[in-house]
């Protein structure tokens, strides 16, 4: 009995670790281009197919540079600069992992299979911690669940 609880602990340890860094940062990403762009899907951001080249990606990439990079876009009111700077910078993100071969596989995965709702605390760790306030109501709530 205790070295199947043994094996199950192990199994979930396992499990826990679902999510590599690579998939947290196409949720991330993924996240922010949904937020801010009028598609979620990479290919249609850049104009350009999923079976596109390298060679394509690095095309498209340019011409939307030409576009929305900073050094062109002095004439805009500083609110509208820093919106299409940010805009560059997700483009930058995206072409980074889809001229990668794994980071590009990997977000076909997720692009096909969609990106999962529920994605680890790690991640969701980044994107909220408590302060001190919310933790010390949280074990107070805890210590009088335990109690009875």
């Amino acid at each position: 009995m205790r070295v199947f609880n043994l094996l199950v602990l192990a199994l979930l340890c396992v499990a826990v670790r679902a999510w590599e860094k690579l998939d947290h940062e196409i949720f991330e990403l993924y996240d922010n281009v949904k937020r801010n762009e009028v598609t979620s899907d990479w290919y249609e951001l850049l104009g350009i197919e999923p079976k596109a080249s390298v060679d394509d990606i690095s095309r498209a990439y340019r011409q939307l540079s030409k576009k929305y990079h900073p050094d062109k876009l002095r004439r805009l009111t500083t609110a509208q600069n820093t919106k299409e700077t940010k805009r560059f910078q997700r483009l930058s993100l995206v072409v980074n992992i889809l001229r990668d071969k794994e980071s590009r596989k990997r977000y076909n995965f997720f692009r096909k299979n969609g990106v999962p709702a529920w994605r680890g605390t790690a991640y969701l760790y980044r994107r909220w911690r408590p302060g001190f306030a919310i933790v010390v109501c949280g074990l107070f709530v805890f210590a009088a669940c335990v109690q009875y």
